[in-house]
């Protein structure tokens, strides 16, 4: 049994594809955990939680974000895409569960897709400044809550040439690491040095 402090990471696939790298170089100061699956979109996540608390055990950090999946439009979903409305109630109730476990949790902004991405109606696709709306309804919310919000948002849409992947909507390996640097850095200021 570990007694290093247990971060938990919520998230969709940019979640997954730097939680490795949060792991790696967090080793020897914290056990990172986060859900196998896809988090998806909020509700989802607010559905699921009580499962993967079950799976991963009670969390002392967590880092978490929802929101590309909300904001996207999926036209073999109903809604096609979820309101600003619903997501911002289902956060709003995802950060009262986590509190619950600890105050230590972290709110990361939803990265940006690139600008030249092409919206289809055939398929998965987003638009930048509907991901700014969602952005800006769960800043909002965590700044009332007084939740330490991690911009990886800005922090990815300054670098979209080197830090997204050719499909232009998730990380590059470069923007991998960029983020879970920033992930670590958030962690070591707002919860391991709390």
């Amino acid at each position: 049994m570990s007694d290093l402090p247990k971060v938990l990471l919520l998230g969709d696939s940019i979640r997954m594809s730097y939680q490795p790298l949060v792991a790696q170089l967090l080793e020897g100061r914290a056990t990172v955990v986060g859900p196998a699956d896809n988090c998806q979109y909020s509700l989802y996540t607010l559905s699921s939680m009580g499962r993967w608390i079950g799976e991963l055990g009670k969390p002392d950090i967590v880092h978490w974000n929802n929101g590309i999946h909300d904001a996207g439009h999926n036209p073999y979903r109903s809604p096609v895409q979820m309101p600003v409305e619903m997501y911002r109630d289902n956060i709003a109730l995802i950060l009262k569960q986590l509190r619950a476990f600890t105050p230590r949790v972290i709110w990361a902004t939803s990265t940006p897709v690139h600008p030249d991405r092409p919206f289809v109606d055939t398929g998965w696709s987003w638009r930048n400044e509907e991901i700014d709306q969602y952005n800006t309804a769960a800043r909002v919310l965590m700044e009332t809550n007084e939740v330490p919000i991690n911009d990886l948002h800005t922090l990815v849409w300054d670098n979209i040439e080197i830090y997204l992947a050719e499909d232009q909507l998730h990380l590059s390996e470069t923007g991998k690491v960029a983020c879970a640097q920033a992930v670590v850095d958030a962690i070591s200021v707002h919860g391991l040095e709390r």
